[in-house]
């Protein structure tokens, strides 16, 4: 038997959930046909087949999580087959149109393709590739039974060999009247607990990462917007900011590995997403060469596809420096987390009006607070300031 592990699917992310299975165990498949639909901490991809071939073994259920490398799937072998295959082999046609994920296309976000949203007879994969091995050596069709948890058990197939009855999938199982011990000890009110998402388990990883590597300095200060027309996008002019900024303080727009600042070109800003399955960060590419109108299609595209929970995991590769616009939803000032190996983030608060002196009188005038963090293992106390400097001053020009 041939297996295929699962293929690192993009910036070193360790392990994805399987969420639906497109081929079962005796499919004969084509190459690039798509074998799995697996859920990162980033997006939603699709697996295609490094080749032609029949599966063998089915090595996860849906539901279960894998890391990469491990056996995603097993094919019969030919006499000349090899017995396994690199988790990193590619497939050797790249199908035209392609979306931009490593090894697939992005459809849409988990949700469309949860358990629960399937007709009810049809069964879920819930038994290991061995109990399933077992059942058909005893011939027991799994088919059409119930487990009487989460999946089936080697007793439970061979009590259906041996003729006892378990529940059929058109049947709902008994439930018992009586409680074990440890249900007995659960009040009825307890909200069940639940898997963290991908995407907010990633940003677990990234924080935890921040927290151990990172050594921050923030500095604060407003920006007069006042002369800014009606229609101004703050992110848009933010975004543009931070690309003169960068042409001034190169060091802020940089990687730092290994005790190495890599200073980087052009600048492509990961903008923070909030969306209800967690944070998420697409990146834009070079901002400063794109477009006004480019750049707001670009970012209507982001929040669309981040409620959707299907970033095409290109697009969440290369940041250069992080970009928070925090202010949209609340909050004048913050401490933005650098995130390694970027060295420095921009966080924009909540605009608000004060009084202040303006051309010698007292006037309203239209303030945004801003907040920059940066690695201070890389970057100077001047070189933030200066980099704020030029910040402020490209955002209180008109246009």
């Amino acid at each position: 038997m041939k297996i295929f592990r699962l293929p690192d699917l993009g910036e070193g992310l360790p392990d994805a959930v399987i969420r639906e299975w497109h081929v079962d165990e005796g499919d004969t498949v084509k190459a690039d046909q798509v074998l799995v639909s697996v859920e990162t901490a980033k997006a939603l991809v699709e697996v295609p087949s490094p080749f032609a071939g029949t599966v063998q073994t089915l090595f996860a259920a849906e539901g279960e999580t894998l890391e990469t490398g491990q056996p995603l799937i097993g094919f019969a072998e030919a006499e000349s087959d090899t017995d396994e295959i690199p988790a990193d082999r590619k497939s050797s046609a790249e199908p035209a149109g392609d979306s931009g994920t490593v090894v697939g296309k992005i459809e849409q976000g988990s949700e469309a393709l949860a358990v629960e949203q399937r007709p009810t007879t049809i069964r879920p994969r819930c038994a290991t590739p061995a109990v399933r091995a077992l059942a058909r050596r005893l011939g027991v069709d799994l088919d059409s039974l119930h487990p009487s948890g989460a999946r089936f058990n080697e007793a439970e197939v061979r009590a259906a060999a041996r003729g006892e009855t378990l529940p059929r999938w058109s049947e709902k199982p008994a439930k018992s009247s009586e409680k074990s011990p440890k249900e007995a000890e659960v009040a009825p009110s307890t909200p069940a607990s639940a898997d963290i998402a991908p995407a907010r388990r990633a940003m677990t990883i990234a924080m935890n990462r921040a927290r151990d590597q990172v050594c921050p300095m923030t500095l604060f200060d407003e920006v007069d917007i006042s002369d800014w027309p009606k229609s101004t996008s703050t992110t848009l002019r933010l975004l543009k900011a931070i690309a003169h900024a960068a042409a001034e303080e190169p060091n802020l727009n940089a990687h730092f590995e290994n005790e190495t600042l890599e200073p980087k070109t052009p600048v492509n800003v990961g903008l923070a997403v909030d969306a209800p399955k967690g944070l998420f960060v697409p990146v834009l590419q070079d901002v400063g060469a794109q477009s006004d109108e480019a750049i707001l299609e670009t970012i209507t595209r982001f929040k669309q596809q981040a409620g959707e929970g299907a970033i095409p995991q290109i697009d969440l590769q290369g940041a250069t420096i992080h970009l928070s616009n925090f202010g949209s939803l609340a909050g004048r000032f913050a401490t933005p987390i650098v995130v390694p190996p970027l060295v420095c983030i921009v966080g924009a608060g909540r605009a608000h009006k004060a009084v202040l002196p303006h051309k010698g009188k007292a006037r309203v005038r239209k303030l945004l607070p801003l907040s920059i963090t940066a690695d201070h293992r890389a970057v100077t106390g001047g070189e933030l300031a200066r980099f704020l400097k030029a910040l402020k001053k490209y955002l209180e020009t008109a246009s």
